[in-house]
């Protein structure tokens, strides 16, 4: 009974998957959005007249790209089922199995798709761009560099194949990482018992706002996307800003200027030399 359920689900979803997709987040985008209003974590202004126009351009820019793009976890999962390569294509397996492998594998991808973003000086020439934001809310979540597409060709892509990621789970995976990622980045300060509990799972705003500081020990941390157990199991793992959530500054310390809702000047920084590639810690924070 519960097979024929889970059968049934898989045959429905599959073709409908575009229109669930693109109403769950922009959904989510619209319910998230009032809620910052009502119940706001940072009270300090969050200026979208000058943040949002850039943040979502670039959200834009990034959704007509991708399309386009040759390869994605996707193609790279559609293509290993169909030349039978790949773990999960070879191995005869439960379809529990299946989804158990191609989330942790995707999510562990992710982690390190993440984590080479920050480590290798090319890409966060690529990924400040986001830490560039000096406020957090679910624009910011909109707002990457278009080139941090490669990571993702070079990380999650090889990884999607070698495993041979099953493409329903894929994709129910990747909706849940774009809807989490917009409610990660909400400027929502959660109730502190239900964020001690959440987080013990899922990545909830009060963990990722510390990701968006600019102390860089505090940048460098909480890595994770969807789940927050790669960040406990390797040492990434950040309870909270050394200098408490209200002294808490976002973004980077070296650009604090107009250049940080700048369009143009974003999309050209990576060529460009900002001194100090991370932030370093506020004296009145110490």
């Amino acid at each position: 009974m519960i097979l024929q359920s889970f059968e049934n689900f898989v045959t429905w979803f599959k073709p409908n998957s575009y229109m669930i997709s693109f109403s769950a987040f922009w959904g989510s985008l619209v319910i998230l959005g009032a809620l910052e209003v009502l119940i706001p974590a940072f009270q300090q202004s969050a200026e979208r007249l000058h943040r949002w126009p850039t943040n979502l351009s670039l959200g834009l820019v990034n959704m007509m790209i991708l399309p386009l793009g040759p390869v994605s976890a996707l193609w790279g999962a559609d293509w290993a089922y169909t030349q039978g390569i790949g773990l999960l294509n070879y191995v005869a397996h439960p379809w529990w199995m299946a989804v158990v492998v191609t989330v942790v594998v995707r999510s562990f991808a992710g982690y390190l798709d993440h984590v080479a973003m920050h480590k290798v000086p090319l890409f966060w020439r690529l990924h400040r761009v986001h830490h560039l934001d000096t406020h957090l809310d679910i624009s910011t979540s909109l707002r990457s560099h278009p080139g941090e597409l490669v990571t993702n060709l070079i990380i999650v892509v090889p990884g999607t194949i070698v495993f041979g990621l099953t493409p329903w789970v894929l994709i129910i995976y990747e909706l849940a990482d774009s809807t989490v990622s917009l409610f990660s980045h909400a400027n929502l300060r959660m109730p502190q018992n239900w964020d001690r509990w959440l987080r013990w799972v899922l990545v909830t705003p009060n963990m990722h706002s510390l990701h968006h500081s600019s102390y860089q020990p505090e940048t460098d941390s909480n890595y994770g996307t969807v789940f927050t157990f790669w960040d406990r199991l390797f040492g990434t793992y950040r309870h909270a800003p050394l200098g408490g959530y209200d002294k808490l500054q976002i973004g980077l310390k070296e650009i604090r200027d107009q250049r940080a809702s700048d369009l143009w000047w974003q999309l050209k920084s990576p060529v460009l030399s900002i001194e100090g590639a991370s932030a370093v810690f506020s004296e009145d924070v110490r």
